[in-house]
């Protein structure tokens, strides 16, 4: 049997199937109801010291901000991950016929069909949400130097075109511009639950390393 967490099953679905695919060095941001980032650090999984690694959406974005269901305030988390975005949305547009207070994916996917027609209202709040997303993105970047970013999970999924737009530009005016300029920042296009992959995708390294077959990205 083969177990790993979600996070780490995206990374390696990326890394087989997805856009990270033959890249060494990779960051899969995961943008869900949580945020996280998957790294693939030469060419394995990084789990940290204690298989916690990762925890990118509890670093500080804003100090003294929102409190974040972790304990602590101004978390990337509590901004860019689903609730996140109905607050955002519900402090930029009070009122807005896009929000759906109690079901965070009839609004993401409210805002996506809305941004996808340009309203304005629901394009604020996509440039709102790749400004805060930028910057911490391009920590990444300045930090862990990867070829590739990629925006996966189902907010990233539904947001789609005109989220990955406004990053690419907030990270820009974020990151240096040598690790930036060899870094790509793409969608996932891997079509359907990249988590349900990862974990298949688990079971098969393990299978084919343990015919010595191939090195395992654990």
């Amino acid at each position: 049997m083969y177990l790993d967490n979600p996070l780490r099953a995206c990374t390696v679905a990326e890394l087989w199937s997805g856009a990270a695919r033959g890249a060494d060095d990779a960051v899969v941001v995961n943008l869900g109801t949580g945020v996280g980032a998957g790294l693939a650090l030469g060419g394995a999984l990084h789990r940290g010291v204690t298989n916690s690694a990762g925890e990118w959406g509890h670093t500080t974005l804003v100090l003294d901000g929102r409190p974040c269901h972790c304990g602590n305030r101004g978390c990337v988390e509590a901004y860019v991950g689903a609730p996140g975005i109905l607050r955002t949305l519900a402090e930029l547009r009070p009122g807005s016929a896009l929000l759906h207070p109690d079901d965070q994916t009839a609004t993401i996917e409210a805002l996506a069909r809305a941004a996808a027609e340009g309203a304005p209202d629901a394009l604020d709040v996509v440039r709102e949400t790749a400004r805060l997303l930028g910057p911490a993105i391009a920590d990444l970047v300045n930090l862990l130097n990867p070829e590739v970013v990629v925006l996966s999970s189902w907010v990233a999924s539904r947001l789609g075109g005109p989220l990955l737009t406004e990053v690419r530009r907030a990270v820009a005016r974020h990151a240096l511009a040598g690790p930036l300029a060899a870094t790509r920042i793409v969608l996932s296009p891997i079509p359907s639950d990249p988590v349900s992959l990862g974990a298949a995708t688990f079971a098969l390294e393990g299978a084919l390393a343990s015919a010595g077959h191939v090195r395992t990205t654990a």
